[in-house]
């Protein structure tokens, strides 16, 4: 029996499912542009219609998504519409409303699995199972528990200040980058679990968790030893993590302070919450966000105090004031009473940019307002803290590193604290700030640390560095030339 080419019944399947797929993109594509509940929101149709244009910009061209939004709010003004689910506002009055503490606002459940699982607190979408997951660990962020802490963190401070002095004895080149990430993994490990690997004290603090931290939950174990074997200290450290939950090392999470894990393996979490794979993937992210957050904060502020003979000359005087003996021992308690040594950190956060993704949040019971428009129940709705860092009607001269902006207490237009700005304040659901109470600590005691008999006058930054710590492209985390995401 002859069959023409549409009578054979494998071509006239192919050719049905291929009609029944492209009637699917058509109607898709209308439904989209016309009658989803945000196709009344300005924003470019490609966005509209596909996650393509955002895979366009973040994927292929390497993390420039946050830059085309910015342009797209110059087009279409301070609501966009920039997926096909989720809004982008730029209104520095507005961040205070979506990112509050006391609003009951999820997180974008698409963007939670980001990190490689989204059992973690940081990720965890849902704001009720967020505050069952966050609430033993609040304690551990309080003053009083990091107060008891301090001690372990001045002697990371002196190693610290050790190894400054020995590159200035030989000469010897200090990567800023690589300096903090010794220090604050450091602390991170030694306030998660007890224990610490000494990277402080290696040569030209070359031993660090930076670079691994980036890949390595990525590749398979074998696979990484093989290819990076530098990466074998992270390794060693989810295994360590691993036997400390699993009660096997317990000798590894004894210390004579309380630890972070301590309090999570001791609490009245249901069981399910303390699996070793929750708990080990709580680790990872507590030490390698913290510490590329945090690190990248501290270069930011010592490149620019040390650039700056003004703002250097300042904090100098007002130390020497409050600290006459150059051999006393820094107290966080006294240093964070001094106006210019934390407006210097503040002014440091806001130009680190430290966190530079959109972080959306979305209302589960209630639509919520922006002006006059009514944005959708359960729309992600997100902004990007780059845009209020240097928004031009809170700071002039934004790029500047310029303390004096913090002093007195500023206010924002709508009365709030200008602190309440800075990336670390991101709402009840943000973990990276709670990361950031532990290391301010540490960060006030390590900016003052230049001031030391050993090492005053001998740090001298690279003037051409300073474009090197320019936002170039993100990646949850901002990345300028002289921190590539590799």
């Amino acid at each position: 029996m002859d069959f023409t080419l549409f009578e054979r019944p494998s071509v006239a399947i192919l050719a049905a499912t291929i009609l029944i797929w492209f009637s699917y993109l058509v109607g898709l594509a209308l439904y989209r542009l016309y009658f989803s509940p945000l196709a009344k929101f300005p924003g470019p149709k490609l966005a509209a219609l596909s996650q393509w244009y955002e895979f366009y910009y973040d994927v292929y061209l390497g993390g420039k998504f946050v830059f085309q939004i910015q342009k797209l709010h110059k087009q279409y003004g301070p609501i966009v519409r920039i997926t096909p689910f989720e809004l982008h506002i730029e209104d520095s009055d507005y961040y205070e409303e979506l990112y509050s503490r006391s609003a009951r606002y999820d997180r974008y459940e698409w963007m939670s699995g980001r990190f490689g699982a989204n059992n973690m607190t940081f990720t965890t979408a849902k704001s009720d199972l967020h505050a069952i997951r966050r609430a033993p660990l609040n304690p551990m962020f309080s003053k009083r528990s990091i107060a008891k802490f301090e001690p372990v963190i001045r002697d990371k401070i002196e190693l610290l200040c050790k190894g400054l002095e020995e590159a200035r004895d030989t000469g010897s080149v200090v990567d800023l980058i690589n300096a903090f990430s010794a220090f604050t993994s450091e602390i991170i490990t030694e306030y998660c679990f007890g224990f610490g690997y000494g990277h402080l004290e290696s040569k030209g603090f070359k031993e660090n968790f930076h670079e691994p931290f980036k890949v390595i939950r990525s590749i398979p174990d074998w696979i990484t030893v093989k290819m990076a074997p530098e990466l074998r200290l992270v390794l060693d450290l989810k295994v360590k993590i691993t036997n400390a939950i699993n009660g096997e090392d317990k000798a590894q999470i004894k210390s004579s302070y309380p630890t972070i894990f301590h309090e999570l393996l001791e609490s009245n979490l249901p069981p399910q919450e303390k699996s070793v794979q929750r708990l080990a993937d709580e680790a990872q992210l507590m030490i390698g966000a913290g510490l590329l957050t945090t690190s990248w904060i501290l270069t930011v502020i010592f490149f620019h105090i040390l650039s700056n003979p003004r703002v250097l000359n300042l904090l100098r005087a007002e130390l020497k004031e409050n600290f006459p003996d150059p051999n006393a021992k820094l107290v966080s308690i006294d240093l964070e009473r001094l106006p210019y040594l934390s407006a210097c950190i503040q002014e440091g956060q806001r130009l680190s940019d430290a966190v530079s993704g959109r972080s959306p949040r979305l209302s589960p019971e209630k639509a919520t307002r922006y002006k006059d428009w009514t944005i959708p129940v359960n729309t992600p709705v997100s902004m990007t803290i780059i845009d209020i860092h240097h928004d031009p009607q809170i700071y002039q001269n934004s790029r500047e590193f310029i303390p004096e902006r913090w002093l007195d207490n500023p206010k924002t237009g709508s009365g709030d604290s200008l602190s309440r700005l800075n990336t670390r304040n991101n709402g009840k659901q943000n973990m990276t700030g709670n990361n950031a109470n532990v290391l301010s600590c540490g960060s006030e005691s390590s900016v003052a640390a230049p001031e030391s008999p050993q090492i005053r006058g001998t740090l001298n930054p690279d003037p051409a560095a300073k474009e090197q710590l320019e936002l170039r492209h993100h990646s949850i985390l901002a990345f300028g030339s002289a921190r590539k995401e590799k």
